[in-house]
């Protein structure tokens, strides 16, 4: 049988990617300055660093960035002086952000979805962090709120349900982000922008747009259970619809394309199973080892599965392995282009 390729996107169709890492502080002074201004504490012992992976989205950006604990101020003289007018949305994965407002100190947590509007003064101090950032222009955010002026640090706490999911979809676009096609771009970063005015909204008056994001990202999180839990028993429709709170019929209809939800939990099974034994660094394991792991309750079943879906069997698809091509590792860019395009939508 030949072997099958997937066809990657070219460099240059892809959306532009930015990355700067760095231990030099006043390096990441001069980039961040075109933003904030960041300032470290004289006494801190830990060696300073900083990361940032950034994307730009056709009229926005979707970036990583991990630093040391530090300050970060934006005063009135710097937003007069660089008109920049947008929304930075950030998603700490680790660390907290401590804002002082005049109505009292402000901690927004890990997970939670915090919202700075750049045309107002920014006073904050970073714990040791690692986040994730958007940055929207206020044109294509405010029209879709019921109440758009007021954001600034706003806090969407993380243990709603559509916190969860916004940032859940978040990270999966971010995943996705060195694959997705330079035309492609503006029609993800649309996506994000009308799923959050969801998060910010509450749910109120959804348009069909963002209640059909909003059933994906159920969608995708049913399907990550399932990819998460192959080797359980607990994958029935009964299990799934009752620890996701939907029906039984909206869980049929989500799976349908796929053929009902068993068919979808085997197909994800029997894909787990030839990666096993496909992949050149496993443990090799036998034919039992693998069909207990990913949830078959016997050897011969598991075969007649593999062999009906890959028309081989496993004996022969792991002689079929094979070193994975790596590719070459891109050198860290020379000038970095991330703070204009954060500065700049």
């Amino acid at each position: 049988m030949p072997e099958e390729t997937t066809a990657k996107p070219m460099v240059e169709d892809v959306v532009p990617n930015d990355v700067f890492a760095s231990t030099d502080y006043q390096e990441w002074r001069d980039a961040m300055s075109q933003l904030y201004l960041p300032t470290l504490d004289a006494a801190a012992d830990e060696p300073f660093r900083a990361e940032v992976n950034g994307f730009l989205l056709g009229s926005g950006t979707l970036g990583r960035c991990a630093s040391v604990q530090q300050a970060f101020s934006r005063s009135r003289t710097q937003i007069g002086r660089d008109g920049v007018d947008n929304y930075m949305i950030q998603i700490f994965l680790k660390g907290r952000c401590h804002a002082r407002t005049a109505r009292g100190d402000v901690i927004l947590d890990a997970g939670d979805i915090c919202i700075f509007d750049n045309a107002e003064p920014l006073d904050t101090v970073n714990e040791d962090f690692d986040l994730m950032a958007l940055a929207v222009p206020r044109d294509r955010l405010a029209p879709l709120l019921h109440e758009p002026d007021g954001l600034h640090y706003r806090r969407v706490r993380r243990d709603t349900p559509l916190a969860h999911l916004f940032r859940t979809h978040v990270l999966d676009v971010y995943r996705m982000a060195p694959a997705i096609r330079a035309a492609d771009g503006p029609q993800v970063f649309s996506a994000l922008v009308h799923f959050l005015a969801a998060v910010i909204n509450n749910g109120r008056e959804l348009s069909d747009e963002q209640t059909s994001l909003l059933q994906q990202s159920v969608l995708q999180e049913v399907r990550r259970h399932i990819d998460a839990n192959l080797e359980s028993e607990n994958l029935t429709v009964e299990d799934i619809a009752a620890r996701f709170g939907i029906s039984r019929t909206k869980l049929y209809r989500h799976f349908e394309p796929y053929g009902g939800v068993a068919a979808f939990v085997r197909e994800r099974r029997l894909a787990a199973a030839y990666h096993k034994l496909t992949d050149p660094y496993a443990l090799p394991f036998n034919n039992n080892a693998i069909a207990a792991s990913v949830g078959f309750q016997s050897e011969s079943a598991f075969i007649r599965a593999f062999r009906r879906r890959y028309d081989m069997t496993p004996g022969e698809a792991r002689r079929q392995r094979h070193a994975a091509a790596m590719s070459a590792a891109s050198g860290a860019a020379t000038r970095y282009t991330w703070p204009a395009w954060f500065a700049g939508v």
